[in-house]
């Protein structure tokens, strides 16, 4: 017995899985023993020969596992190293002006050589060190002033969820839109279902409310964008109507099949749509790397765009202004002019790496993207050239959404869901638990104007978070 524990503590000093010539011979003698004292075993000797040759050969694979793993270990050692490095290395983009006097100096040489005059030089550092020092303060903002709590859950859907919108005609009313091709209503201050569309007959990818009307807008795998009708009058703010909702009872909910219009003008899936700002017109995205311009009066096709080299991702329209933005996995974003009938000007925005998951206007003329990259990118409308804020995370971005006070609500493929301003700054990242959060990808995102919730997010978990975000006005840009 004390032979055997000294050879144990031997081989323990062995690189796993390796042993000496002697170690070999040793425990080729115990195995010879350990099988001469088995004979009574029920057990053939063809079998338990064959069960000798397996778990050697299981030993082998998990020595090379080890090995494997062994290397890996060290390359990720070695990669967390160079990114490091380059954190702490100073960055293009975000690096502050020259302090001192010969930096300074320098930089005035430099805008001589190039063409630039004095004047032009002091307004450029001027705008880097506002814009620079901004950014820097802008990181130590209180974020303990941000309330933000889940407050409401939506449960129905037999599937993931693609999309969530909320209605500017009642605000208590959001729709989502799911791969189990049905899209649905809720009701935000109870999270009932109070209406269920059956139209489509692939998955539902993409709902939107009509501006003025108790109308939706529905694309889908189909092919099809259908326009359909509710009726959610008796839905009202059970927050403040105090009077009715001891008398009211829950309301039942109904069932649509038949749409307005049905418009089949792409050949393969439709993943984005939303309304022009007159309610009268409509757009489409589809993966046939088109967009369609629809009048929905006469359900015909106004104009078809193209330009994108791979499928669309995502389109939204100005809410103000007859400008729409498609979205494509050509990490490219494009901005359609419809001002002018006569003229239809075409602005690409390139910027990104990867596919663009989708790019939203603001109220201050700017237009936000998000990417697969892990980027969510600022832009102004009046110079494309290169964003004005990049904000870059650790996991790729999905449908975001902005507030009218210019907030940006973030959903992550890892289940984040973070929040920051158009200027870059961030301002709270909402709270992540098993209890109240999501437990698979975070699809997409949107605010509810003046109510509360006040945010929807959705997933692939099947389900929608209403969610209680309090931003002080000092936090946001936008007024």
């Amino acid at each position: 017995m004390e032979g055997t524990s000294v050879k144990k503590e031997d081989k323990k000093q062995l690189p796993f899985g390796r042993a000496s010539s002697k170690d070999k011979d040793d425990n080729a003698s115990q195995n010879e023993n350990y099988r001469n004292s088995k004979r009574a075993s029920a057990l053939p000797r063809r079998v338990r020969t064959r069960l000798h040759s397996l778990f050697d050969q299981i030993e082998d694979e998990f020595s090379e596992i080890y090995t494997e793993n062994t290397e890996l270990r060290k390359t990720i050692t070695a990669l967390n190293e160079k990114l490091q490095t380059c954190d702490h290395g100073p960055s293009d983009k975000n690096e502050l002006p020259p302090t001192n006097g010969l930096d300074i100096l320098k930089s005035n040489i430099k805008g001589k050589s190039s063409g630039i005059s004095s004047s032009q030089l002091s307004q450029r550092l001027k705008t880097t060190y506002k814009t620079g020092t901004s950014k820097l303060v802008s990181s130590f903002k209180p974020s303990a002033n941000v309330i933000c709590k889940a407050v409401q859950e939506f449960r129905g859907h037999k599937d993931g969820i693609w999309d969530v919108s909320s209605s500017q005609v009642n605000v208590n009313i959001a729709g989502s839109a799911s791969a189990d091709q049905k899209a649905k209503l809720w009701n935000t201050q109870n999270g009932e279902c109070v209406a269920t569309y059956h139209g489509h007959s692939g998955s539902v990818n993409c709902l939107r409310f009509h501006p003025e009307k108790q109308v939706a807008l529905t694309v889908s795998g189909d092919t099809t964008a259908q326009v359909w009708s509710y009726d959610c009058s008796g839905v009202h703010d059970e927050l403040n109507d105090h009077d009715n909702v001891e008398d009211s009872a829950p309301q039942d909910s109904q069932d649509y099949h038949n749409p307005l219009i049905c418009v089949t003008c792409h050949t393969s899936p439709v993943v984005g749509c939303d309304w022009l700002m007159d309610g009268v017109h409509f757009v489409t995205a589809s993966w046939d790397r088109t967009s369609c311009l629809i009048d929905s009066s006469t359900s015909q096709t106004v104009q078809t765009l193209s330009g994108h080299d791979l499928p669309l991702t995502y389109v939204s329209a100005h809410s103000k202004q007859k400008l729409i933005v498609t979205s494509s996995k050509d990490a490219t974003f494009r901005v359609c002019d419809f001002r002018v009938p006569t003229v239809h000007t075409v602005i690409v925005g390139q910027g990104h790496t990867q596919s663009i998951s989708s790019a939203v206007f603001t109220n201050d003329e700017k237009i936000v993207s998000s990417s697969d990259d892990r980027c969510v990118k600022v832009w102004d409308l009046k110079s494309m050239r290169a964003p004005i804020a990049s904000m870059r995370f650790d996991s790729p971005v999905n449908r975001i959404s902005v507030s009218r006070r210019g907030v940006i609500v973030i959903p992550h493929d890892n289940r984040q869901i973070r929040l920051y301003d158009t200027n870059g700054a961030r301002i709270a990242r909402l709270p992540r638990n098993d209890r109240t959060s999501h437990r698979r990808v975070v699809t997409a995102a949107t605010w509810v104007e003046g109510a509360t919730p006040s945010v929807l997010t959705c997933g692939w978990d099947k389900l929608i978070i209403g969610w209680n975000i309090e931003i002080p006005n000092s936090l946001t840009l936008q007024k």
